[in-house]
């Protein structure tokens, strides 16, 4: 029998998701709530909460499902480790998500293109550009812009979906802008990518599970001292 969880922490909206069905229209337990502050403290309890509501034991897990980006550094970071930590310790696999494909998941009936955004601080947006293709959609384009430089890189048929949607209301139609305020993202679209992701033989060894990110993260290099303490003085 199929047992997925799936865990989402890609933003601050962030989702637990839980089915033991191989059917995308199958029952799934689980739930979206906003982290006020982080997901590291929230996560676990959520899991056991809604595998315990489920009635499904952590040993009885097939696969474990991740959104692995883009989205927030810390936040998917917070993800990925707890399932990875999961998976490992269980011997299961896990299957990669990409954030952009829950988001559109919802809008699987639209023709044409659809464009898929989320918040990406002071850049502007993180976002895909998905055509239709035979067994579902392709990514065609995908970047970190502006508003501005990203409706100007899609086609004018394309529509807009996802968290930071709203944000492109003063550029393009009404009737361009699919999404409503957050959240976007929902356990049962999380469980049914995630199904679709099985049934194309994607799941991976956890171990090589990697994130996303719209942008490389930053990291501090410690800063370089003298014996004394002092900072070399840079050459001029």
């Amino acid at each position: 029998m199929t047992s997925i969880l799936g865990i989402d922490t890609a933003t601050r909206y962030a989702t637990v998701a839980v089915t033991t069905s191989d059917k995308p229209t199958g029952p799934v337990i689980g739930g979206t709530w906003f982290s006020k502050h982080n997901h590291g403290v929230e996560l676990l309890e959520k899991v056991n909460g809604f595998l315990d509501e489920a009635g499904v034991a952590i040993s009885d897990l097939t696969h474990i499902a991740v959104v692995t980006g883009p989205g927030s550094f810390s936040a998917l970071r917070v993800g990925l480790a707890t399932a990875q930590g999961m998976a490992l310790a269980r011997d299961i696999q896990l299957l990669s998500i990409p954030t952009f494909e829950v988001e559109i998941e919802p809008w699987a009936g639209h023709d044409g293109p659809i464009c898929a955004v989320v918040d990406a601080g002071s850049t502007g947006v993180a976002w895909g550009l998905y055509s239709q293709a035979v067994g579902g959609r392709k990514l065609e384009l995908n970047a970190l812009d502006s508003i501005e430089d990203c409706v100007a890189a899609c086609p004018d048929a394309t529509v807009f979906c996802g968290e930071s949607a709203r944000k492109f209301s003063d550029l393009v139609e009404p009737e361009r802008i699919l999404s409503d305020s957050a959240p976007t993202r929902s356990a049962n679209s999380l469980i049914r990518v995630a199904l679709q992701k099985l049934a194309t033989g994607e799941a991976k060894d956890p171990s090589k599970v990697e994130i996303t990110y719209a942008r490389p993260p930053t990291t501090t290099t410690p800063t370089e001292r003298l014996p004394d303490g002092s900072r070399p003085q840079k050459a001029r």
